[in-house]
Order: C-alpha cells, then structure tokens, then sequence
C-alpha cells in the first residue's frame, strides 16, 4: 500500500504563532504490494506456491518500496513450484546501498539461493542497483533472502516470479506468444541466469 501524508499548519498574522494543524493520509491499496501469503509471526517472509486456485506469476517489492526500506532486516521470499516446474523471478529494478565493494561485503544485499533453504547453491549476489536482471531455478523451488544492515539504504527492489512449466511444445509456443505480445520490451529486461551458469557472483560498481 502506497501512502502520502500531508501537514499543514495555520498561522495568526499578527503574532505569526500556529494555532492549527492539519494532517491528512492518502492511501492507494493494491499498489506495490506483495502478491505471496505473509508468514505468520514475520514482518517481511513470504511464501509463493503454485496450486490450481493460485496464479502462475506475480509481484514482490522490499518492505515500504518505492519509499526507503528500513535497517536491520532480513526478508525471505520462499517460491514452490509444482515439482517438474521452475520459477523464474525478474527483477525489474534494484536500487540498494550505493558504493564500490563487492557484494561479497555489502550490509544490504539480495542472494538467491536454488533450493528451498540458504543450505543450496547461491545464483546471485545482488547490490548497488541494476535493472532487468533475471534468475531461473532448476527445480521447483528458490529462495530469495534480501538483508539491509547498512546506515544510508536506498529504495529496495521489485520485481515479478513466474512458476514455469516443464519445456514442451505447449511452453514453447507460449513463450513464442509473449515474446510477440511484448517485442524488444521483453528482451530488453536482461540476461537470463540459471543455476548451471558459470558465472555466480554479480558485483555492481558506481
């Protein structure tokens, strides 16, 4: 839920002290919310699992985004596909603690993780800020842990999930469809990266 809150104080023109104030909150529910099932007792872990009365793609954002997200946290987005599937999360935007170490030693940092807990191998290493950049899994479950630690944190992330089904001829031509239906806007979102890419670690400089 996107908020604005809005003060106004009234002064008296001959002794200039305020005498009213005014505050007023405009809410905008549904924008940039999580499209997952909060874990009961967390602030920010979410669960995506793909059933038959549940969609097969959706959005997540860091805790307040667009607005800054708080220090000290730690947020887990658990993704389970149906098990010959994978998921596929795309993050549109990232934009983290600014600076010019690697990710190795950043306080705010998104891993990704091909498996259900942090005891599978990382894909990705995110931080600084990037767009259109893409993981896919190799099987029906990932997990993404974003932790902010650091005293200058920045806007967070978003970004969309795709459970994806076993590649056949049915998921080829849907794949053909939405390249159509999207054109250089869909390729332009970034490389693909999977869990049987050599390159595992991405360090973003200013």
């Amino acid at each position: 839920m996107l908020s604005f809150k809005f003060a106004r104080a009234r002064r008296l023109s001959t002794t200039n002290q305020v005498t009213h104030h005014e505050l007023t909150c405009y809410t905008f529910p549904g924008l940039f919310e999580t499209e997952g099932v909060r874990i009961p007792g967390t602030e920010c872990d979410y669960q995506f699992s793909r059933s038959s009365n549940r969609p097969t793609h959706g959005r997540l954002y860091s805790p307040r985004y667009p607005s800054i997200y708080p220090n000290n946290v730690r947020c887990s987005y658990h993704f389970h596909a149906r098990p010959k599937d994978r998921v596929k999360v795309v993050f549109e935007e990232v934009s983290l603690q600014k600076g010019d170490i690697s990710c190795l030693r950043r306080a705010d940092i998104i891993k990704v993780f091909d498996g259900k807990d942090t005891n599978a191998p990382a894909i990705a290493m995110l931080c600084n800020e990037l767009t259109g950049f893409e993981v896919l899994s190799t099987g029906p479950s990932l997990l993404l842990q974003f932790t902010a630690n650091s005293a200058s944190p920045g806007q967070g992330f978003a970004a969309t999930y795709h459970f994806q089904p076993p590649p056949d001829s049915t998921a080829a031509d849907s794949d053909r469809l939405l390249k159509l239906s999207f054109g250089k806007a869909f390729e332009s979102l970034g490389p693909e990266v999977s869990a049987t890419s050599k390159c595992r670690l991405l360090t973003i400089s200013n």
